[in-house]
This record gives structure tokens, C-alpha cells and sequence, in this order.
């Protein structure tokens, strides 16, 4: 699955008519706004996975109750929205960019930007659950415990890399892996060492069915992509 289509099957196929009747809007507008803001989702997960503190902040995110249960059921999507804004920064910093995308976003599907800032959060916590949903869906939810897990340990994601020889510095588990996954499916840097330690077979399968659901599965006019990178530039492997 890519990002379009975990994002059209949240609560049952109803996230999205959903989001319309939650924030006052038809249907077709809350499509459109969703079609704008897919690709900006795309781009912010892309760069956040970059780096290991990026990575494991987005596997804590990731192994929360509350993203899923907002994927899941549209009567904990409201208790969600303080974890979609955690999220919602943890994928793109700053509230300044995340007003730009909502002013690019309106400017693309038509609907008021001041409307689609306040969706942002809520469609971060869809987001989130609906790729913690598919990866567990796929088998990797102990894999997403364990990043959590090493993510919250001191030194965070990158400490427990370090120790099995696989920081980025080293060019080993992270820096092969993570830059090979994103080279081969959307155009960045390549090569690297080969993935080491017992369990790099599992993380370089999480993370490569991880970068494929990240993929935003909507037309993105080239109009559209060069706004997009305007926003985005410079926010590439925050932590």
C-alpha cells in the first residue's frame, strides 16, 4: 500500500468523509485537501527517516495506541489530536512550515487554509496509525517495539546502532541500509557497507516495506512538487 490508499482506508474506508463532516466541509473538498496534503506527508516522513533520531522518533509514534485507534476508530480521532500535533512536528519542525504546506495545500485543492491547518494534525495521527497498521498488518509490530524501545533507551536510536557497528558515521546498518532503501525507490544517495549485526535482515525489511508505504500513490504536478520543496528544504533529516 502507499500513502494515498492507507489514508482512503482509515476507519473503514470513512476517514475521509469522516474528516468532511469534523471540520465542516463536503466531502469532495475534504478529498481534495487530503489529494494536496498526501504528497507534503510523503515528503516530511522521506526526510524524517533520514537520520536515526528521526527514525526513532517515528517508530515511538508509530508503536502509540493513539494513532491507531484514531486509523481505526473515528470516536478516538478527536482524543488524537494532541498526538497528530506531536507528530505532526515531528515530521515537519516547525509550526511555520506546517502553516506554508496548509497555505499550499489551499492554494492547490481550494479549501480555506486556516482549515486545513487545523485537519494537519488530525490527518497525522491517520497517517502515523495507518503505517503502524499496515506494518503490523505485515508482521513488523516487534520490529517497531524494538526501535521504539531502543529510541527511548539513552543515546536513543543512534547509540544502539553505534553499538552494533552500524552508525552512519561507520556507513554500516543505517548509513547502507536506510540510504540504499531510499536511492533505490527515490533517487537518492546510493552504495554504502552491507547491513551488519543479527537482526539487519529484519530492519532492512521494516524499513524497506516502511519507504514503499511512504511513496504518496497521487499525481503531483511538477508545479506542485517544486512548492513542495521550497517549503520543505533545509528540514531533510531532522531529528
Amino acid at each position: 500500500m502507499n500513502l494515498n490508499e492507507i489514508i482512503q482506508a482509515a476507519q473503514g474506508g470513512q476517514g475521509v468523509n469522516n474528516l468532511a463532516s469534523q471540520f465542516g466541509i463536503s466531502p469532495d473538498q475534504a478529498q481534495a485537501a487530503i489529494q494536496a496534503l498526501t504528497p507534503a506527508f510523503s515528503a516530511g516522513l522521506q526526510n524524517t527517516i533520514q537520520n536515526p533520531e528521526g527514525l526513532g522518533g517515528l517508530a515511538s509514534h508509530l508503536a502509540s495506541s493513539a494513532h491507531l485507534g484514531s486509523y481505526q476508530d473515528p470516536n478516538q480521532a478527536a482524543a488524537a489530536t494532541g498526538a497528530g500535533s506531536d507528530a505532526l512536528s515531528q515530521i515537519f519542525g516547525s509550526q511555520n512550515v506546517v502553516a506554508r504546506l496548509s497555505q499550499h495545500a489551499s492554494q492547490i485543492s481550494g479549501v480555506d487554509p486556516q482549515t486545513i491547518q487545523q485537519m494537519m494534525p488530525v490527518v497525522a495521527s491517520l497517517v502515523v496509525g495507518g503505517l503502524a497498521h499496515s506494518l503490523n498488518a505485515n508482521g513488523f509490530g516487534n520490529l517497531l517495539g524494538q526501535l521504539a524501545g531502543a529510541a527511548a533507551a539513552p543515546g536513543g536510536l543512534a547509540a544502539t546502532l553505534d553499538q552494533a557497528g552500524a552508525s552512519p558515521a561507520a556507513g554500516g546498518l543505517f548509513g547502507g541500509l536506510v540510504q540504499s532503501v531510499l536511492g533505490g525507490l527515490f533517487g537518492g544517495a546510493q552504495g554504502g557497507a552491507q547491513p551488519a549485526g543479527a537482526t539487519a535482515p529484519a530492519l532492512q525489511a521494516g524499513l524497506s516495506a516502511l519507504v514503499n508505504m511512504l511513496q504518496p500513490g497521487v499525481q503531483v504536478s511538477e508545479a506542485h512538487q517544486q512548492g513542495l520543496n521550497s517549503i520543505l528544504q533545509g528540514s531533510a533529516g531532522r531529528g
